[in-house]
């Protein structure tokens, strides 16, 4: 059912990657320039999509739908922790393979493929599993990027933007307010710019790259099978095996937009990060790429397989 159109949706993303990467071959934009492109992602757009997908009208059949999409994530990301331990102890695994285990693209790609196979009202769901994103990744994911931190820093965690994004956001839908007029159109029209936006970002960092560098990296192809078939595999089989689907009305639809999100390629966000904290942006880059090209093939198959496992 969401095989072509999520192909046709990636392949309109890459569209983007390949014209900036182009813009940089040909000297007119540099890779330097994608930092502040990646501070405007973390820092703004990224909020908007956040405190954007939480508007809307709270019924006892969303609320219930949502905390078994939360619930979905917290499964699947602690699985994935697991899987980046293991990777960290036998295989010396950097911050940058770690997290692209770890964080998936749920916001940059996950959003507007939903939006556009399933309809709108469906986002919502995407969005808890994005919840659950941000309070791991701007805590633990953030100590694993930020080499002078001692610990979780709660205060950081708390006031980053996208975490107030998502506070104010649940506490709008609990609280039925919902935006209108110039304000409502304006977290619209900023929030649709994060896939595209994104695509630039890596983009220019692609641009700089040595492709064929970037393809005889031994490693990148272990992170790329863990992150593409090890882990979402896993975690695709646990969630079936566990029967959640049959739990509420409309289960099946709201758990595979979850494990959607569960089985995306590597975040954009680590690229972004990376390129703040100096951990190798064009590796992380890279695992971006591959593992989004990957994507092409991979989720298809494991959508498959939920469909023929939850009949």
């Amino acid at each position: 059912m969401i095989a072509i159109p999520l192909i046709q949706k990636i392949a309109e993303l890459f569209l983007i990657l390949f014209a900036t990467a182009g813009l940089v071959k040909g000297g007119i934009l540099k890779s330097e320039d994608s930092k502040i492109l990646s501070k405007l992602s973390l820092y703004f757009v990224t909020p908007c999509v956040i405190f954007n997908s939480f508007q809307t009208k709270l019924t006892p059949e969303i609320q219930t739908g949502l905390l078994t999409a939360i619930l979905v994530a917290c499964i699947c990301e602690a699985l994935y922790f697991l899987a980046a331990a293991l990777m960290k102890r036998f295989w010396n695994a950097t911050e940058v393979e770690r997290a692209s285990i770890v964080f998936t693209n749920a916001g940059n790609l996950i959003l507007p493929i939903v939006a556009y196979i399933l309809g709108q009202e469906w986002v919502i769901y995407v969005s808890g599993y994005i919840l659950v994103f941000n309070i791991l990744f701007w805590s633990f994911g953030l100590r694993m990027f930020d080499s002078n931190g001692k610990g979780i820093n709660i205060k950081k965690m708390l006031f980053n933007p996208n975490m107030m994004a998502a506070i104010l956001g649940m506490i709008c839908l609990f609280a039925g307010i919902q935006l209108s007029g110039p304000i409502k159109i304006a977290f619209e029209d900023v929030a649709v710019m994060i896939g595209p936006l994104s695509m630039m970002i890596t983009g220019m960092i692609v641009g700089s790259m040595n492709f064929r560098t970037m393809f005889e990296n031994k490693r990148i192809w272990v992170v790329l099978l863990m992150r593409m078939i090890v882990t979402s595999g896993a975690a695709v089989l646990l969630i079936c095996v566990s029967g959640i689907t049959r739990i509420i009305p409309a289960g099946q639809t709201i758990v595979m937009i979850a494990l959607l999100s569960a089985t995306a390629p590597s975040a954009s966000n680590i690229n972004q990060m990376a390129i703040i904290y100096n951990k190798d942006a064009k590796y992380a880059s890279a695992i971006n790429v591959l593992s989004t090209l990957s994507c092409i093939l991979t989720m298809p198959f494991w959508m498959m397989v939920y469909e023929l496992l939850t009949r």
